[in-house]
């Protein structure tokens, strides 16, 4: 799957409107500012998405996703290493998760999750809306896998996968995870039609 330079950056670009937003929200939630930074937005292709797995390994991911499906079908998810959730809940909340207790563990899934919810449907509304194409979402969803595990389900699928590099910079410390878009092949063939689009009607 080939995207051109103008594509990507229309694409990254609305990736950024949508992370804005998400990062004000985000900072009325909490008393820490938080500063999302996207310092990576890749497209994937097969060899790519097989190192890119062959990296991450079998260690245990903290996983929001959110699925859709329309003129776009596929799902995004937000990715941390387990302790890095754990590190990034702590300084949000102003609470030590080092403790291991019922309670703790569903403040650190409950607070990823709806850090998740919010940075998901910040992107892909901002593409959806901008686009003016039409989705529906499912409710997101947490769990703890490996990032094969994550991809186990759609191995099938004919997809492609965007990887944004995500950043939450936190005064001097961050977290750094993951975000990744898979959309379904056919679909992510019509959104580029859709970037073309925009593209030619910011040139005419």
């Amino acid at each position: 799957m080939y995207i051109t330079p103008a594509q990507h950056d229309l694409l990254k670009e609305l990736i950024n409107i949508g992370v804005g937003k998400a990062a004000g929200l985000i900072n009325q939630m909490v008393s820490t500012h938080v500063h999302l930074e996207l310092p990576e937005v890749r497209l994937l292709g097969a060899e790519d998405m097989a190192e890119y797995l062959g990296r991450c390994g079998p260690e245990t991911l903290s996983t929001v996703r959110l699925a859709f499906r329309g003129t776009l079908s596929g799902w995004a998810g937000l990715v941390f290493p387990k302790p890095t959730a754990s590190w990034l809940v702590s300084q949000l909340v102003g609470q030590e998760l080092g403790a291991a207790s019922m309670d703790l563990d569903s403040l650190r899934i409950g607070t990823i999750q709806e850090i998740g919810n919010i940075v998901l449907n910040g992107i892909m509304g901002s593409i959806v809306n901008i686009l003016g194409v039409s989705m529906d979402y499912f409710p997101p969803d947490y769990f703890e896998t490996s990032m094969s595990g994550l991809f186990a389900a759609d191995e099938a699928t004919a997809r492609v996968v965007l990887l944004i590099k995500a950043r939450f910079r936190l005064e001097n410390e961050a977290a750094e995870g993951d975000i990744l878009i898979l959309f379904h092949v056919d679909t992510f063939q019509d959104m580029l039609a859709a970037l073309d689009r925009l593209l030619g009607n910011a040139s005419s």
